[in-house]
């Protein structure tokens, strides 16, 4: 493991990929995939895409949930703003959810990053307009528990712009752009020194809505 978290690979091509192309994987839903393919892809992007991260059936009931919830302004102090959800139901439910023992292992044997022992987070969403965006920023905190980030599409919402970006550190270079645009399809990135992201804002439509959080040790 390195000083960072997570066992990066020396060996990985600089081959940023975009939207279309970042690793995916067969849905999760009770059984997880094999592992080989998952570790090649991440060591690559830094990255995984994971469809079908939780039961259909509770997935229908969080969405559903999500569009009579209330959601609060939680603007973030030099990197732009967002609307998150209060009371938190549908944000705890889903870390809950996903504090299952074989994903977490599942996790620290694919991405390096580890020990993992909780989630934490809470659904977010931005709209079309003005100042709901966040620049680039690395999810590193003071207590530094922090492993992995996820985000979890939550919103059946066309909508345009919205799109997650991922970069290396201190070079730059490109390592993902993705667009949450299918309800249950997680991304789940690394968070680390060496890396950084950013959202960009909506164009049009909306809103884009997602389970925003970290996989902790």
């Amino acid at each position: 493991m390195s000083d960072h978290g997570c066992a990066p690979d020396p060996e990985a091509p600089a081959r940023p990929p975009s939207h279309h192309d970042t690793p995916s994987l067969a849905a999760f839903q009770t059984d997880l995939p094999p592992t080989s393919g998952a570790r090649e892809g991440f060591a690559r992007h830094r990255a995984i895409v994971c469809p079908g991260l939780l039961e259909s059936g509770l997935l229908a009931r969080l969405v559903a949930a999500c569009d009579r919830a209330t959601y609060i302004s939680d603007p973030v102090a030099g990197l732009g703003n967002r609307e998150v959800e209060r009371p938190a139901v549908v944000g705890t439910a889903i870390s809950l959810a996903l504090r299952r023992p074989a994903l977490l292992g599942w996790l620290e044997d694919v991405t390096g990053c580890g020990p993992l022992a909780g989630v934490e987070g809470r659904v977010v969403q931005t709209r079309a307009r003005a100042g709901d965006e966040l620049a680039w920023h690395d999810d590193l905190n003071a207590g530094g528990r922090r492993r992995l980030g996820v985000t979890l599409c939550l919103g059946n919402a066309p909508y345009e712009g919205g799109v997650f970006e991922m970069r290396g550190r201190p070079d730059h270079e490109n390592l993902l752009r993705f667009k949450h645009d299918t309800p249950g399809t997680a991304l789940i990135f690394e968070v680390s020194q060496r890396c950084e992201h950013r959202l960009h804002p909506l164009v049009s439509g909306g809103p884009r809505r997602i389970f925003a959080g970290w996989f902790v040790e």
